[in-house]
């Protein structure tokens, strides 16, 4: 019997997966599908880590279990909706986060991601505000389960969706998280945006796992994307 077989007080919840506290140290990421196999997420996160991305230390994979260091600290969502942390200042780590990320280049003989055309850098495909925990050290990238080697465009242009389709599907509901304000701080700090459609395309293809607000926003967010992109300074 290991640690994993009874873990602790049930730390977040996310589309896919659980996480729970297993000591001081570590935390289980359990797929709430047991058949699904935690390796290709750890395979990532590893990659993301060895690169120098600021993200937790893969510790084991086994099964749908990923045993990972674990940082303490609030999501960046959690603070911003705190009021702690401005919407300029979360916009601009956000922008820093993919940055850093697409430093990373694959190899040519890599074969451990996924290959988007058009590129091959890593990309997070899910950099938003829920999946950085603002650890007393600095920010930490969580969730690569989408990850790939691409083009950062694509990538920018999937974390813009995604701000978008969440501050329009709440956004009579928390005045803070303005979509426009949100997107109007991102856009002109952030690498250049392309892919856009293929960005909608994406998340498309992940709405079983999105609330039915935000999947019901993709169209809408798209366009405001394509707006502000095209208004943001050069």
């Amino acid at each position: 019997m290991t640690a994993c077989d009874h873990p602790g007080a049930l730390l977040a919840t996310g589309a896919t997966a659980l996480v729970y506290e297993l000591d001081d140290r570590r935390v289980l990421r359990r797929y709430k599908d047991a058949d699904l196999s935690a390796v290709p997420v750890a395979t990532s996160t590893e990659i993301a880590w060895a690169a120098g991305v600021p993200t937790p230390r893969v510790l084991s994979a086994h099964g749908p279990d990923l045993v990972l260091e674990r940082v303490d600290g609030p999501t960046m969502l959690a603070e911003m909706t705190a009021g702690q942390l401005a919407m300029d200042e979360a916009m601009q780590i956000l922008a820093r986060l993919h940055r850093r990320t697409h430093q990373v280049t694959a190899m040519p003989q890599e074969q451990e991601l996924p290959r988007l055309p058009g590129g091959d850098r890593l990309l997070h495909l899910d950099l938003h505000p829920n999946n950085v925990l603002m650890a007393p050290d600095g920010p930490q990238l969580i969730d690569w389960e989408n990850a790939s080697w691409g083009p950062p465009g694509l990538d920018v242009a999937v974390t813009a969706v995604i701000l978008a389709c969440y501050a329009l599907a709440y956004r009579t509901e928390d005045d803070a998280l303005d979509a426009t304000d949100l997107l109007d701080a991102f856009l002109p700090i952030a690498e250049p945006l392309t892919h856009l459609p293929e960005a909608v395309a994406f998340r498309r293809g992940r709405v079983d796992f999105m609330p039915a607000a935000e999947a019901a926003q993709l169209d809408n967010a798209a366009g405001l994307v394509r707006y502000l992109a095209d208004r943001a300074p050069q």
